[in-house]
């Protein structure tokens, strides 16, 4: 498998909601588990790797995935990078879009993440997420987190750089990816029939697990058939939908239709993704 040559830090974060009816998640802290079980095999030392679920945090409130918690971590999980060493922020939760008050979205929206304790102390914006784990990443520092350059998936062919630009998330000097579940507009799923994960997560695990080199076009394939396969499975007689107008009939007729989610790759610089080996 391919490894950088710094050193590796990782922050994994899950959110169940214990107790919120409505948003409560049974699968987030396994995948912070499994999440944690991958990155000791591309050879993440013990230490290295920090972890904040509810479960953790009823035994020492620091591992409590809540708002100040979330920012403290990944205040550490950037302090002191340079050149060579691979950052990990992973994040299974809630997340959302609201409108962007500062005038610096290309959509007019912002997105952020759900802490655990996000109805008294607020929600994660991905402003603070900027200006917490990407501005300060230095020359020669990979972490797989960001924003960017988005790719999307083109025909029944192959990823391809977006035409429309995103908002520039610019580190110093080291290349910040993210790889997320799905479009901004679409719901990334945790199927009712399993506790082993959300959909993203577990088809990410999958694919990197499948071979020990492959570049970041090939883990996307991957991730996407293994996807819909899963979505398939899941779907219960429903019509699968794509796009805007798929997502719109899910959520007007959702005994229907499941909208179908696609993996994302943004990057804080272009990158032909079929010759990049992916890296941990």
């Amino acid at each position: 498998m391919a490894v950088v040559s710094g050193r590796k830090r990782a922050l994994l974060v899950g959110v169940s909601y214990k107790g919120d009816t409505s948003r409560e998640l049974t699968g987030a802290a396994e995948d912070v588990k499994d999440m944690n079980s991958l990155l000791k095999k591309f050879l993440f030392p013990e230490g290295s790797i920090h972890m904040l679920t509810e479960e953790l945090g009823a035994k020492d409130p620091l591992k409590a995935p809540t708002r100040e918690n979330i920012m403290k971590e990944m205040r550490w999980l950037v302090e002191g990078c340079r050149a060579g060493d691979s950052l990990v922020f992973h994040f299974s939760g809630h997340g959302r879009q609201r409108k962007d008050d500062n005038g610096d979205e290309v959509d007019g929206r912002d997105e952020e993440l759900c802490p655990v304790d996000y109805k008294e102390s607020g929600n994660i914006l991905d402003d603070d997420i900027n200006d917490a784990i990407v501005k300060p990443l230095t020359q020669g520092s990979m972490q797989q987190m960001g924003l960017c350059s988005r790719y999307k998936w083109v025909g029944q062919t192959r990823w391809r750089l977006s035409p429309k630009k995103e908002r520039a998330m610019v580190p110093v000097g080291g290349h910040a990816i993210s790889i997320s579940g799905c479009k901004d507009y679409q719901n990334s799923l945790e199927p009712d029939n399993t506790a082993g994960g959300g959909v993203m997560t577990r088809s990410f695990l999958e694919a990197v697990g499948s071979r020990r080199t492959m570049t970041y076009g090939e883990l996307l394939d991957s991730m996407r058939a293994k996807v819909h396969h899963r979505l398939q499975q899941s779907s219960s007689g429903k019509c699968l939908v794509t796009g805007c107008l798929g997502s719109l009939a899910a959520k007007c007729l959702p005994c229907c239709f499941l909208s179908v989610q696609e993996p994302q790759l943004c990057s804080s610089e272009e990158f032909n993704v079929y010759e990049e080996q992916f890296i941990l």
